[in-house]
């Protein structure tokens, strides 16, 4: 059921008003893998520091009492700690196999930045931002066997 929600949600992400930016193919080096950009340029240009993916990962809890009824909640500790990137409108919950792809298969890539309308969409799988990617559908299909 959330795999259908999430590709409706891709599917009609057309309306949300945060602009992405389209990155031009033309000037990367398409021998290089698809792992290399999302790490180098586009981490920059969604301003994601892999050092400060969570400050609550570095704080501690401070308890200001403690007792039987004690209770302690604690948001957003979501499990994703990088920009959600999405090809041909499947989301990837593994990030290595990026580097199994290549530049010169890719057709589009669009960056989208952290935002709340982006939240809103995608809840914190979008927290560090979207990497949208449209392929070719010949070598996408071979590589979504792969990882099945």
């Amino acid at each position: 059921m959330r795999t259908v929600i999430l590709t409706f949600l891709i599917i009609n992400f057309h309306s949300v008003s945060s602009q992405p930016l389209k990155v031009d193919l033309t000037s990367l080096n398409k021998s290089s893998s698809l792992k290399s950009f999302v790490e180098n340029q586009a981490f920059e240009y969604l301003e994601f520091n892999t050092k400060k993916r969570d400050s609550i990962a570095k704080q501690r809890v401070s308890i200001s009492h403690e007792g039987v009824e004690t209770e302690i909640i604690i948001r957003d500790m979501s499990y994703v700690k990088e920009p959600l990137i999405i090809i041909n409108q499947f989301p990837l919950k593994n990030y290595n196999i990026t580097g199994d792809i290549l530049l010169r298969d890719i057709e589009e890539i669009y960056l989208w930045k952290p935002s709340d309308t982006l939240s809103a969409v995608y809840g914190s799988l979008a927290k560090y931002g979207l990497i949208n990617i449209k392929m070719e559908k010949k070598r996408w299909r071979k590589i979504k066997k792969e990882i099945r």
